[in-house]
C-alpha cells in the first residue's frame, strides 16, 4: 500500500468514471504523471481546478490508487478564449508525452511558471511563452537542442539564417528560414524579447517538427480547435 500526503500538483485532464466518480490525471512535482480516482467527484460542490496549484493525497495498490484529499495552494486562474486554448495544448503535451510515474521536477517548475504567466501577458508574448515551454519539454524529456551551436559546431551567428536537421541540429544556409537571432532567444528563454510574428511561425513549425515523432500520430484536440496553418 503505498500513502502519498499532500504533495504538489496541477489538474491536467478529468473524466467521468463510473456513477459519480472521475478519473483524474496530475501532473506532481515528486511522481511525475499520475492517474487516480476520484470518488463522489462527479457532483462535488467544491470541484477541483486545472491552471491552480494545488496539494493532493492519494493511496493505493497496482496502478491505479485513489484521490485521498486535496487542498489550494495557489490562486485560481481563469483561463479564457486562446488563452485557455493554450493552457489546454500545454496539458495535452504533458499527457501524451510524458510516461507514468517518471518524476521531472524541472519540467514541474517550468510548467508552473508557464500558468503563473500565460495570462499576464498579451497575445504575442503567450504564442512566445509557449514556444519556450515546448522546447523546456523536449529538452527535460532527452531531446533537447544544441541552440548555442550549429551542426558544423561553430556558434550560432545571429546574423545568419539555419535550416533545421530533425533530431541533430541547425545547418547555416543563406536561404534558411530560421534566424539565428530566433535561436539565440530560445536558448536564453528570453521572453521580454519576443520574436516578430513571422519568425514566431518559424518558431511554430519547428515545434511541431521536433514533437512530430514523439506524438506517434496522436491528435491534439486542442490543435483542431485553434492551431492551423
Amino acid at each position: 500500500m503505498i500513502r502519498v500526503n499532500l504533495t504538489p500538483a496541477f489538474l491536467i485532464h478529468r473524466k467521468a468514471f463510473k456513477d459519480s466518480s472521475l478519473l483524474l490525471d496530475f501532473f506532481t512535482q515528486k511522481h511525475g504523471k499520475i492517474r487516480l480516482v476520484g470518488n463522489g467527484l462527479r457532483k462535488a460542490k467544491t470541484p477541483l481546478q486545472t491552471f491552480q496549484q494545488m496539494n493532493i493525497s492519494f493511496s493505493g495498490k497496482g496502478e491505479m490508487k485513489t484521490l485521498t484529499g486535496f487542498e489550494a495552494d495557489d490562486k485560481p486562474r481563469k483561463l479564457l478564449g486562446e488563452t485557455l486554448i493554450l493552457g489546454i495544448y500545454a496539458n495535452e503535451l504533458i499527457a501524451k508525452l510524458l510516461q507514468e510515474q517518471d518524476a521531472y521536477p524541472e519540467l514541474f517548475k517550468a510548467y508552473k511558471q508557464f500558468i503563473g504567466q500565460i495570462t499576464e501577458l498579451e497575445k504575442h508574448s503567450q504564442h512566445w511563452l509557449l514556444r519556450i515551454f515546448e522546447s523546456n519539454l523536449l529538452a527535460e524529456l532527452g531531446y533537447g537542442l544544441d541552440f548555442e551551436n550549429d551542426i558544423n559546431g561553430n556558434k550560432i551567428d545571429e546574423n545568419c539564417h539555419y535550416n533545421y536537421q530533425p533530431q541533430i541540429g541547425f545547418l547555416p544556409v543563406s536561404t534558411g528560414k530560421i534566424s539565428g537571432q530566433l535561436l539565440l532567444a530560445l536558448l536564453a528563454k528570453n521572453l521580454a524579447n519576443p520574436p516578430n510574428y513571422e519568425q514566431l511561425k518559424v518558431c511554430r513549425n519547428l515545434n511541431r517538427a521536433r514533437l512530430k515523432p514523439f506524438l506517434s500520430g496522436k491528435p491534439l484536440q486542442s490543435r483542431a480547435l485553434f492551431f492551423t496553418n
